[in-house]
């Protein structure tokens, strides 16, 4: 069971990657951005809301600061996220958040919860993931130039604070998937996501509430009513990013971090390179073939 609700997160995951992307297509820029996860934070509070009210859960005030931090994060990497993917492909944007997502909740779990442990095998399938994030990165012969590459020249003038923020929001987005449940009880994980979206949307609806005072900015989009696509975009996203919460923290209760962490991250991975090639029409490379054995094996050994 907890890998049917894996697998659910990871497809809601990737369907929220693809709509976000497009969105920060439709209206990009920074401050474009803030206005596109404000209403999309609309929608997630919303969704969240009718959920609690009529799955009947409870509300819990232990470990409100999990929740606070979850929403805190969130936020973060959903702007930063949008931002970056306007310039760095989704594969490469793989790259950092494997090292907040996996690495760092891996490298610590076993602080975090009594009895937890890391196994040789489960380490060697992260190396794994890591040799595929290298080979699904790596840049093509001269005389070849495909989107990656020229993607990957991109990277260079990405502000270097915003790699290790979004690194920073990956911690804190998976560690306290796994945490609140954990501490709290996972018969709350409707409250959590709840207080999580609420979080989000006061952090984004904040800062559209200081630039229309301070600066004059519109609430909406930019380019809202010439673009009817950016708002099914949006909804999509919404959607998605609540499936993806839920599932994910439910999964997180019932699996050991050891094999949470690198298990969401192999099949996201797997999933982005599939994306790249059918949705975005990235060529299937050498290197591509090399880095899904890898992604295969890393799976394999995580779960021996």
């Amino acid at each position: 069971m907890p890998y049917l609700f894996l697998l659910i997160a990871n497809v809601a995951g990737i369907s929220k990657v693809i709509a976000m992307k497009n969105s920060g297509k439709v209206c990009p820029g920074e401050y474009n951005s803030v206005r596109i996860n404000t209403l999309r934070s609309i929608l997630c509070g919303l969704v969240s809301l009718a959920i609690f009210f009529i799955s009947g859960a409870n509300a819990q005030s232990n470990g409100w600061w999990i929740w606070l931090i979850s929403g805190l994060s969130n936020a973060l990497m959903m702007f930063l996220w949008v931002v970056c993917s306007q310039s760095i492909g989704l594969i490469y944007l793989e790259t950092f958040s494997i090292i907040g997502s996996t690495a760092i909740p891996m490298l610590i779990a076993p602080l975090l919860y009594e009895g937890e442990s890391v196994s040789l095998l489960q380490w060697l399938g992260f190396l794994c993931l890591l040799i595929a994030v290298i080979a699904l990165s790596y840049k093509s012969k001269k005389g070849e130039i495909p989107t990656e590459t020229k993607t990957h020249r991109k990277l260079s003038i990405i502000p270097i604070i915003y790699v290790l923020l979004l690194i920073l929001s990956y911690v804190g987005t998976s560690v306290t998937q796994k945490l609140y449940p954990t501490i709290v009880g996972k018969e709350y994980t409707a409250y959590f996501n709840l207080m999580t979206f609420s979080v989000v949307l006061i952090c984004f609806s904040s800062v559209l509430i200081f630039g229309k005072a301070f600066k004059k900015k519109s609430f909406l989009p930019e380019s809202y009513s010439s673009s009817k696509k950016l708002f099914a975009y949006i909804f999509i996203a919404a959607v998605m990013i609540y499936v993806y919460q839920y599932f994910s923290t439910v999964a997180a209760s019932m699996l050991s971090s050891a094999i949470f962490y690198p298990l969401i991250k192999g099949v996201a991975m797997l999933l982005t390179a599939v994306c790249d090639v059918v949705i975005y029409k990235q060529k299937l490379t050498a290197n591509k073939l090399i880095g899904l054995f890898f992604v295969f094996s890393a799976i394999l050994l995580i779960n021996i």
